[in-house]
């Protein structure tokens, strides 16, 4: 009976929208703005996944053994270290073409058996300046944590030699806590500069014979 006088009420007013007409339409709109929205998240999760997995294989193309060094102006004595290397002491230095942040330059040392160079004497400064491009700066294996305190990647202790740092070198306490061997034309032998660690550059690795 019901059934029959919603009937009549609808037949009888034509204006009157049939109830469960109208919810049916309002469940298709939802299951399609749902619908959509699906598509959306898919589309983003896609999209940031393959930026991600764009990001790794470049990282691992350059954690890989074809990694070439720039050429070298110094002629050194290679010794027994390996082809690209050169020999200085006991010590052997690559110095690497490839631009990163101070952790990707890390990682790469890390992957040729060696760390970033660490300075030890002024004269070891001076060598390398001969090796490397005068202009470019290259990353080192010194970083200053949290408290303020600089220290070597390969666990020495580090020692605040004036000769090492440039002119009011090091000069910002919280934007820039890696140092790097700053190019030049004016100096025979490159100084230390501290720099954001994001920055692009070269870098020299090092490992004992």
């Amino acid at each position: 009976m019901q059934s029959n006088k919603l009937s009549d009420d609808v037949e009888g007013n034509p204006d009157r929208v049939d109830p469960f007409y109208q919810q049916g339409k309002v469940a298709c709109v939802m299951f399609t703005v749902l619908l959509l929205l699906s598509f959306l998240v898919i589309g983003i999760v896609t999209a940031l996944n393959f930026k991600k997995n764009s990001q790794e294989d470049q990282t691992r193309g350059l954690l890989s053994d074809d990694i070439t060094p720039i050429p070298f102006q110094y002629k050194g004595d290679r010794g027994l270290c390996s082809d690209g290397w050169v020999l200085y002491r006991n010590t052997c230095y690559l110095i690497m073409n490839v631009y990163g942040t101070w952790e990707l330059s890390k990682s790469l040392c890390h992957n040729f058996g060696a760390h970033l160079m660490v300075v030890n004497s002024e004269e070891e400064l001076e060598f390398i300046s001969r090796v490397v491009q005068k202009r470019t700066d290259y990353w080192i294996g010194l970083k200053r944590d949290t408290m303020g305190q600089w220290s070597w990647v390969n666990g020495d202790h580090y020692h605040s030699n004036p000769h090492f740092w440039d002119e009011n070198q090091p000069a910002h306490w919280d934007m820039e806590s890696c140092a790097h061997l700053k190019g030049s034309d004016t100096v025979h032998r490159k100084l230390m500069q501290d720099a954001d660690c994001h920055r692009q550059l070269y870098h020299i690795c090092e490992r004992k014979l």
